[in-house]
């Protein structure tokens, strides 16, 4: 009974000495403007501990975001692995398709068709996009076999064609300048018309397909590509889809909205098409 209320007499003491430092600490800080020696003491002593916390907070932070980063990589890996797969499969069925068709036209008495090109590998080092043309400037000239009218390419389709050849570097007419003009067909009906660069639509980075007849079949979503036409360009190489169908002003015959497969303003890697045999075989 006696320990109990010596214990309680240390408490209270304990708690009065705590109260006069804190009201001392305060009359001491409200005379000279500066923190008290005990408000010093209490932050050498806090400090480490508040150092220790952030140091374990940031770990654990960091912890857990390696983690989450490890998850999302490994969740992008395995995309990625799918996109591989589904293309590979891609590849495999293109492959399957063109050997079916080769084996249905020679059942039906066709004539099989073979294309070779050759292709130089440059790159974009400057591009001027201006009010009547969208020109681009290659890394490859004379020198390297390049010459004037040379169709230029990337993976998805038609870039431009070569304008102007300098020995170490040349310039290529975009597929959506005004100055562009090819023979083209749609892909889906093997209806032929003209792909060619329009002052009004090249500011949307498009391009039109020219005299369509009134019955024509061209729909939205058809895809464009190169006719051969006078042997110019290579046959079969895509230029874009078909964003819209409508009327030329003479009301007789129609024009298509070509949306193309290469942004001429983010390209940087093409192809340029120095050669190429396009027959057909019996």
């Amino acid at each position: 009974m006696r320990r109990r209320r010596n214990i309680s007499s240390r408490f209270f003491i304990g708690i009065a000495v705590v109260v006069a430092l804190c009201i001392l600490s305060a009359l001491y800080s409200g005379v000279t403007g500066n923190p008290s020696p005990v408000t010093k003491l209490a932050g050498m002593v806090v400090t480490p501990v508040q150092r220790l916390v952030t140091g374990v907070s940031g770990a654990l932070g960091r912890g857990v975001s390696y983690f989450t980063d490890f998850d999302d990589l490994k969740a992008e890996n395995e995309q990625l692995k799918k996109q591989i797969r589904d293309m590979e499969q891609t590849v495999r069925d293109a492959k399957l398709a063109l050997e079916e068709n080769d084996r249905l036209r020679q059942q039906a008495g066709q004539a099989t068709r073979e294309r070779e090109l050759t292709e130089l590998p440059a790159e974009v080092i400057a591009r001027n996009p201006g009010d009547w043309a969208t020109t681009l400037t290659l890394d490859k000239g004379s020198s390297h076999g390049v010459e004037v009218g040379d169709l230029v390419t990337t993976l998805d389709g038609m870039a431009g064609y070569v304008s102007s050849v300098a020995p170490n570097y040349c310039e290529v007419t975009s597929v959506i300048d005004i100055e562009m003009q090819c023979g083209a067909l749609i892909t889906r009906t093997r209806e032929s018309a003209i792909a060619e660069g329009n002052y009004d639509l090249m500011a949307e980075g498009t391009l039109r397909l020219s005299y369509l007849t009134e019955d024509a079949q061209v729909i939205i979503g058809d895809t464009v590509e190169t006719s051969g036409t006078g042997g110019v360009f290579p046959k079969g190489i895509m230029i874009g889809t078909v964003e819209s169908v409508l009327p030329e002003d003479n009301g007789i015959s129609y024009y298509a909205v070509i949306k193309p497969f290469v942004d001429v303003e983010a390209v940087s890697s093409v192809s340029i098409i120095t050669d190429f045999t396009d027959t057909t075989t019996e």
